[in-house]
C-alpha cells in the first residue's frame, strides 16, 4: 500500500518494481495506491496503471488530507491478511518487502519495520531525523530507531486495531505496542530521491512531531490494561 501526493515521475517505476519484486518471490499481491488529492496528474496516471494491471487498485481522496489519512484509508481498504507499506518516492526498496514478510511469518510477529541503513540523505536531514527520533523515544519511553522509515509490513488485524489521528503515522510501532502487538526492527536499503521533492520541511516536522509525541505519551499514561481472571 502506497500513499501518493504529486509523485507522477515515480509511479511507473514504482509499479514495475513492486510487480517484479513480488512476482519473482511468488507472492500473491495487490497494490493499493491512495491518491491524496494530487494536482500533478498522479491520479490520472494511477488510473492508467490500474487499467493495465487489475492487481493495482486506486483510492482517490476528494482533497488533500495528509499522509496519515492516506495510510488509514489504505489499511481499511486493503484486502490481504498482511499489509506492506511503502512511500512512492522509491527511496526505500520494494525488493526488501519479501524479506520483511519472511521475518514476520518466521517469527510470528505482528509488525516488522525498517531501519534505513546507509541513509542517502543530506547531513542536515540525517541529523534532524536522528534528533527527532531521540526526542520522540525520550518522550514515549520507546526504542524505535527510525520511526520515519516508510517500509513496513503488518498483520492486517493488528494495524486495523490502531486508531489513527493526524500525524500519527510517525508512531505506528509505538501505537501497535500499546495494543499489545509485537514489533521487530530490521535494516533495509535506502536510495537517493531520483525525482520530485520531499513534502515535509524540518520545522513543520519538528513542531508537529513534538506535539504528537506528547499526545502519545498522554495516551500511554492513560491507557487501561485489565484482564479477567
Amino acid at each position: 500500500m502506497v500513499p501518493v501526493y504529486n509523485e507522477i515521475g515515480c509511479l511507473d517505476p514504482l509499479v514495475e518494481r513492486v510487480r517484479g519484486a513480488l512476482d519473482s518471490a511468488g507472492i500473491d499481491w495487490e497494490l493499493v495506491l491512495v491518491d491524496d488529492g494530487s494536482t500533478d496528474g498522479s491520479g490520472e496516471k494511477m488510473d492508467e496503471l490500474s487499467a493495465a494491471d487489475d492487481r493495482v487498485r486506486v483510492l482517490h481522496f476528494v482533497a488533500n488530507c495528509g499522509q496519515t489519512a492516506g495510510l488509514d484509508a489504505g489499511f481499511r481498504h486493503a484486502r490481504g491478511c498482511i499489509i506492506g507499506l511503502l512511500d512512492a518516492d522509491l527511496q526505500t526498496f520494494p525488493e526488501d518487502i519479501p524479506q520483511l514478510l519472511h521475518t514476520l511469518r518466521k517469527e510470528s510477529l505482528d509488525a516488522v519495520v525498517g531501519i534505513r541503513a546507509d541513509r542517502k540523505d543530506t547531513g542536515w536531514r540525517k541529523f534532524s531525523s536522528w534528533f527527532a527520533n531521540g526526542v520522540r523515544n525520550r518522550l514515549t519511553r520507546e526504542d524505535i530507531v527510525d520511526t520515519g522509515c516508510p517500509i513496513k509490513v503488518f498483520r492486517a488485524e493488528a494495524i486495523r486495531s490502531v486508531k489513527l489521528f493526524k500525524g500519527m503515522h510517525r508512531f505506528l510501532p509505538t501505537l501497535l505496542r500499546m495494543e499489545g502487538f509485537s514489533v521487530r526492527q530490521v535494516p533495509v536499503r535506502h536510495a537517493s530521491r531520483l525525482t520530485g521533492s520531499s513534502k515535509y520541511g524540518t520545522l513543520d516536522r519538528a513542531f508537529s512531531g513534538l506535539r504528537d509525541a506528547l499526545a502519545v505519551r498522554w495516551m500511554q499514561d492513560r491507557s487501561m490494561r485489565w484482564k479477567l481472571r
